[in-house]
């Protein structure tokens, strides 16, 4: 499946393997294909004789280290995840991973860790710390990179600040917020960029979806489209309209906060939910802001159900619609392993409530 969209950063990636560095940053929202543009960069860089076409660098597939690496068997090639990254996705990385993870049968019956924590670092050092195989260079992949610890990202610092010359480690993350600056000032920078609306969607109808459906899954998804995909596979395009409509039966009192919760909760995860609410009200505050200056509303899609629910709030309102989205950033950095999502879900749906 070829992601057009990626184009850009494939060209960007060309460019830098002219003169490679030692460190790059490959960063954007998810669901954009990073994970594809990542394994792309790996195979071209492994490869013995990698082909430029177009504006992007393609492995040959048939040399000795190609073969090697599509088994899953390359030694030069380093994989560095969490848990329940590798777990959500299948792909021939995961082969890759597995010498990085702590294997299923001493993990007893614990969640898989979201973080790429300090031991596996370590031991990436002192792999990084031998003789190649087969390829001219050792590759590391570390993905994604923003679910490091502290202790993690500062044993990686040391690697960067005294890279091997024949090495090339390629970051890859989804929040760069929550990637050290130190970290990032020493790595180059590759931006994927989020497709125009119309290229998303006609990307979107090639693999069978209406256009109506593809409209409001970009609405929700921020413009990416392999997310989007995703959602409307899993039908999650009719839970978020049914969250709509969960905030709209609240006006007038007509619904109670308790009530709302429980409709919420059999819908998604706490998890997703918040990042829903926390996209309903980013559009009310939007709406807000585009009574004084026109432009595209991003909520077009959704028009008939939030143009109801945009009639609860005016400028008055803009101060409480501000310290809402912020109560929505706190619950979500909260351990929801650990403190009921229920009880941070329903405080929430009072402090809405008291907006009504």
């Amino acid at each position: 499946m070829n992601y057009d969209w990626l184009a850009s950063a494939r060209d960007q990636f060309v460019r830098l393997s002219a003169q490679l560095p030692h460190a790059i940053l490959i960063q954007s929202a998810l669901g954009m294909g990073k994970h594809k543009l990542a394994t792309e960069m790996v195979s071209s860089l492994l490869c013995e004789a990698p082909v430029k076409h177009e504006q992007s660098l393609q492995a040959c597939g048939e040399c000795r280290n190609c073969t090697m690496f599509d088994s899953g068997n390359h030694p030069d090639f380093h994989y560095i995840s969490s848990e329940r990254y590798v777990e959500s996705n299948d792909s021939v990385l995961a082969h890759y991973a597995e010498r990085y993870l702590e294997a299923p049968e001493k993990r007893g019956k614990r969640k898989p860790r979201k973080i790429i924590s300090v031991d596996q670092i370590r031991t990436l050092i002192d792999n990084f710390g031998l003789s190649n195989h087969s390829a001219d260079r050792k590759i590391a992949l570390i993905m994604p990179a923003d679910t490091m610890n502290i202790n993690a990202s500062n044993a990686l610092l040391k690697l960067l600040e005294e890279p091997n010359p024949d090495s090339v480690i390629i970051l890859v993350c989804n929040d760069l917020s929550r990637l050290p600056m130190t970290i990032r000032s020493r790595c180059i920078g590759l931006n994927v960029d989020p497709p125009l609306l119309e290229q998303a969607v006609a990307w979107l109808t090639s693999q069978g979806v209406s256009d109506d459906k593809a409209y409001k899954a970009l609405a929700i998804c921020g413009g990416a489209p392999l997310l989007a995909l995703d959602y409307i596979r899993a039908d999650e395009v009719n839970d978020f309209e049914a969250v709509l409509e969960a905030l709209l039966a609240m006006q007038g009192g007509g619904v109670g906060p308790v009530e709302t919760r429980e409709v919420l909760l059999k819908l998604q995860p706490p998890a997703v939910l918040l990042n829903w609410l926390q996209l309903v009200i980013n559009w009310l505050i939007a709406n807000l802001q585009m009574q004084a200056h026109s432009g595209p509303a991003p909520w077009k899609a959704y028009t008939r159900v939030f143009s109801k629910l945009s009639r609860q709030s005016d400028v008055s309102k803009r101060a409480a619609l501000f310290r809402l989205y912020d109560e929505l950033l706190s619950i979500k950095k909260q351990d929801t392993d650990i403190v009921n999502p229920g009880l941070l879900l329903d405080k929430w749906l009072i402090s809405y409530s008291r907006l009504l």
